[in-house]
């Protein structure tokens, strides 16, 4: 059946007649932020990939969650579709070695990374999104094990409006309400949007709610950001945490706020954040009788951050300080607060061809004390076009709340879990070297890394045992190579295909467990192979289509092929769009015992005005 897929697949794409190629969009134009400093593409020294906005606009796909599934190298493991449930992990790490950041805010969740994704912004609101894979903790501090995910939203004093209407199958519907408008010298955008759907299978249902509003103020050379974002989510959580229990039920409510700046003062750029974020999490494992068993947890997150930068004559110079407080108020973790402070700086140094970055975080938690996380990384261009990098860096994890102090309650004839308030910090030592190739049509990269992992957190029992108990129970070492390649065909031979984006990704992940007769939970639970490949066509009447296909190959021996495809036509102020995920209609699970849906159509339209 595979075979057959992939064949009616590429059939397809060679039968279709095309247009010529848009305008290529030029990856040295993006400025990223992967360190404490802005960088052009062409002068990174570590692997970072950019999700572009023609790339959004290509993906058929209705959330941000969804969208990361496109990317070589990051994992997105679903419970619930569209948005509600979504576990994200970066070259065999677990959820929880993943740092979130929205336009360099921190918004990882202290309970639990299950709550990582639960982001206070709708998709049109995303201007890019950038990846940075392996080491982030010399540049950001904890849980950047895996690597860096920072969502840039759009910006800019232009007046605009847009009305986004989608349907689909199973009652699915989505409305989005965004604009944008500026006077004098500050800019707002705002955006809301409503979605819901009956569920394609028993208890699978969800209603959802987003709103954000962002506004910049400029005075001279200070620049003033304010946001605001609310998520709330309910839905039907059919076996997410026991296959024993189909009615199980959650209420996620998510709120971020944030202030942050740019002062110029004597050539020194200083940059001011402060933020906050709370979550509030009801679960009933069986809403048919909520009093047998229910969790509330709400938790509050405290950040600022201090960083000054400078230009010398040796490069670019930051450095700053950074404090956090998190709070948890819960009917089963219990109430628990923590304080962390670091300080950081970071060097880049350019002569000629060979840009050098390094740096470092130190950080005081607890009882451990201050520790210090470095990182060094160095790129050179042999020629303009080709550009190799190496880099170096130690990462670290602090235990969640649930892995600390999850109190058990015995499911009959399925057991649960217990946290460990003794859990110590996770760390890694990462290494990796690449190949970068950057043509006017081609582009494309190479990169080998390895990650030993220390003291890595997982949830673990012995095979007679009914209670999954938190332990720093696994040693890993983790070897892997990624590809990932770009063509645009216009003026070259190949005119039946605009555009193609190849990304694969290999890992050998090698796990010592210091206990015997252990089993893993979540360690031994990744992608082995993964394989994703973007096609986009033109069809008659300037219609664009875009196939996105994905191979994925787990450790524990799952393999899904699915495809999913966009068909969409653009007017003066309106965009016309049809939408199919899993086209094939492929039985799938990224979680035991919870299935995700088959074939699945939506269609819309879009109409601006600027």
């Amino acid at each position: 059946m595979l075979k057959k897929s992939i064949f009616i697949t590429i059939y397809y794409f060679l039968a279709v007649s095309l247009f010529p190629q848009e305008k290529v969009y030029n990856l040295d134009e993006i400025v990223v932020t992967a360190g404490r400093t802005v960088s052009k593409m062409s002068e990174m020294t570590k692997n970072i990939q950019i999700i572009k906005p023609e790339d959004i606009a290509a993906s058929p796909v209705n959330s941000i969650q969804d969208l990361l599934q496109y990317t070589a190298g990051v994992d997105i493991k679903q419970r619930g579709v569209e948005g509600v449930q979504a576990d994200v992990s970066i070259r065999g790490g677990t959820f929880e070695q993943t740092l979130i950041m929205i336009d360099g805010i921190k918004v990882s969740d202290p309970q639990t990374a299950h709550h990582n994704l639960n982001l206070p912004i709708t998709l049109d609101q995303v201007e890019r999104i950038e990846i940075a894979k392996g080491d982030g903790s010399s540049a950001f501090g904890p849980n950047a094990i895996g690597g860096v995910i920072n969502i840039i939203t759009k910006k800019g004093s232009e007046k605009s409006a847009a009305v986004q209407l989608t349907g689909g199958g199973y009652g699915f519907y989505d409305a989005t309400l965004s604009g944008g408008y500026g006077f004098n010298s500050m800019s707002n955008h705002f955006s809301l949007s409503k979605k819901s759907s009956d569920g394609y299978q028993h208890n699978t249902n969800f209603d959802e709610i987003h709103a954000s509003y962002r506004s910049s103020l400029v005075l001279g050379e200070q620049l003033l950001n304010f946001s605001f974002g609310y998520d709330d989510k309910q839905f039907g959580a059919n076996n997410f945490y026991s296959d024993k229990y189909p009615n199980q039920w959650e209420h996620t409510r998510t709120k971020l706020a944030s202030v942050f700046g740019e002062m110029n003062v004597a050539k020194i750029v200083l940059s001011p954040k402060f933020y906050w974020r709370r979550n509030d999490d009801e679960y009933l494992l069986n809403y048919l009788n909520p009093l047998f068993y229910r969790n509330i947890h709400r938790t509050n997150a405290y950040g600022a951050e201090l960083q000054a930068a400078l230009q010398t004559e040796v490069g670019t110079t930051a450095f700053g300080a950074e404090y956090n407080r998190d709070i948890i108020a819960s009917s089963n973790l219990g109430d628990h607060s923590r304080e962390r402070k670091g300080i950081f700086a970071e060097q880049k140094i350019s002569v000629k061809n060979v840009n050098t970055t390094v740096g470092f975080f130190a950080y005081n938690y607890a009882n451990i004390g201050w520790k210090l996380w470095p990182g060094l990384s160095v790129g050179y261009n042999i020629f303009p076009e080709v550009r190799v990098y190496a880099s170096y860096g130690k990462a670290f994890r602090l235990p969640s709340y649930t892995e600390l102090y999850y109190n058990y309650f015995v499911i009959p004839k399925n057991g649960t879990q217990k946290g460990n308030p003794g859990l110590q910090y996770e760390e890694s030592s990462n290494y990796e070297a690449g190949l970068h190739v950057k043509g006017e049509k081609f582009s494309t990269s190479f990169s080998l890394f390895r990650r030993n992992g220390y003291n890595i957190i997982d949830w673990g029992k012995a095979a007679t045992d009914s209670i999954w108990h938190s332990y720093n129970i696994v040693n890993t070492v983790t070897n892997g190579f990624e590809v990932n390649t770009e063509l645009n065909t216009e003026e070259i031979s190949l005119r039946m295909i605009k555009r193609i984006t190849v990304g694969y990704t290999y890992l050998n992940v090698v796990a010592s467990l210091n206990r015997e007769n252990f089993q893993s939970r979540y360690v031994l639970d990744h992608l082995r192979h993964q394989l994703v490949v973007g096609i986009t066509n033109a069809l008659f009447f300037d219609i664009t289509q875009t196939w996105m296909l994905r191979y994925e190959n787990r450790i524990t021996g799952d393999k899904n092929f699915l495809v999913d495809m966009q068909m969409r036509k653009s007017f003066a102020n309106v965009d016309v769009f049809i939408k199919a995920t899993n086209l094939f209609n492929k039985s799938y699970k990224d979680f035991t015992g919870v299935f995700l849906p088959g074939r699945w159509v939506f269609a819309g339209m879009k109409l601006s005005l600027h």
